[in-house]
């Protein structure tokens, strides 16, 4: 057994520095997750941020418009649930579907009876026809600058805005007024019989657009507009996420996950093993290091020989003893140190002048039984190399 010798530092727990280290780690990523929830807090606390919502400050609410609206004494009530709609509307009022998708077709059909007039964005065939609008939506086009093109009094006060999205084309007979046309079909369609406005898209509507071009001449004619009904005030409807459909089945949370989730998450766990094949390669061969402290080679010798007294482990110091005790011999014989034992016990009964089976019984034997056999063991393997010792010197 070699040991290393008596040094200053015989330390053996973790210093200061050592647990430092390794609470690095753990306090980094506690200190990201308490990040993040105070960022979402705040963000939280900032109030609505969804596309159209009139009490939001980001760029896709419409927070601006509303505030015009009031300032030209127009109300504006923000209203998350059908309930809460039907309990407010009444003559006079308008009322303004942002997400139409986001709503049932039994909410639509139960909005289409109320008496409130109607501004819609973004309806497509569906919605409408859950509303009862004579009108069809066909396909979509690109937002950008177009002139009115019409006879609507406020797209003519308007003049230019920001228009696209969906375009509409009124079913035979019924009433109606296009402006904004794209490819001949109109992006704002006015149905004056059922009191209805429908906007391609809402873009015009945003805090982000609202003072370009004519964008907010036009929002507030068509929200706004008496000849509309809707001197009254304005409820705005914003259904709330996550909400149980009437009517609608039982989701459970996979269905509410977004369809390209499991692919991500599939090409995440694929990285992640690229990355530890990658980095399993960089691996070489095992390197040695010295101990980390120094130990006092009286102290290895007596924790190794409690441990082995603790665990009555006779045959395996014995086997110790007797596997450094060969290596020396052979060593000293000139043969390599792990020769095995029909080389090293000739030469050594030879050397020595043994009965070789004396030897092999020193050497090679069985395990000591107890702890005397286990001193005498340690007696005969001095004896044998103090023999050999001898031999060599009278060989000399």
């Amino acid at each position: 057994m070699s040991v290393v010798g008596a040094g200053p530092g015989t330390a053996t727990g973790p210093t200061v520095r050592s647990a430092t280290r390794s609470l690095r780690g753990p306090g980094l990523l506690l200190l990201a997750l308490v990040s993040a929830g105070v960022l979402v807090g705040v963000l939280s606390a900032a109030g609505p941020s969804g596309r159209l919502d009139p009490a939001s400050y980001a760029p896709l609410g419409s927070r601006a418009v509303a505030e015009l609206l009031r300032d030209q004494g127009i109300p504006v009530t923000r209203l998350d649930t059908v309930d809460a709609v039907a309990a407010a509307s009444r003559p006079g009022l308008t009322l303004v579907i942002p997400v139409p998708q986001a709503l049932a077709v039994d909410e639509l059909e139960r909005l289409a009876e109320l008496p409130t007039a109607l501004v819609v964005v973004g309806a497509r065939t569906e919605q409408l026809d859950a509303l009862g609008l004579p009108v069809r939506g066909l396909g979509q086009v690109e937002v950008a600058r177009r002139q009115p093109a019409c006879e609507l009094a406020a797209a003519v006060r308007a003049g230019e805005a920001d228009l696209g999205g969906v375009t509409y084309r009124p079913t035979a007979g019924a009433a109606a007024v296009g402006c904004y046309a794209a490819g001949g079909v109109a992006t704002v369609l006015r149905l004056p019989d059922q009191r209805a406005t429908l906007i391609g898209d809402g873009s015009l509507l945003t805090n982000e657009r609202l003072d370009e071009r004519g964008n907010a001449a036009l929002a507030l004619g068509l929200l706004g507009d008496p000849a509309a009904g809707s001197d009254g005030g304005v409820l705005w409807l914003v259904p709330r996420p996550g909400r149980a459909l009437p009517g609608g089945p039982d989701r459970s949370l996979s269905d509410l996950l977004p369809d390209g989730l499991l692919l991500g998450v599939v090409q995440l766990l694929v990285a992640v093993g690229v990355l530890a094949l990658w980095r399993a390669r960089s691996l070489g061969r095992v390197v040695e290091e010295p101990l980390p402290v120094v130990v006092r080679a009286a102290e290895a010798v007596e924790g190794r020989s409690r441990l082995y007294r603790a665990a009555s482990a006779r045959d395996s110091a014995g086997e110790a003893l007797r596997s450094a005790t060969r290596g020396r011999l052979s060593r000293r014989l000139g043969l390599a140190a792990t020769a095995e034992q029909r080389d090293l016990v000739p030469v050594m009964a030879g050397r020595v002048g043994m009965d070789p089976t004396a030897v092999t019984a020193v050497l090679y034997g069985g395990a000591p039984t107890d702890d005397a056999a286990l001193v005498r063991l340690v007696a005969d393997l001095r004896r044998l190399e103090t023999a050999l010792g001898r031999g060599e010197v009278t060989g000399r």
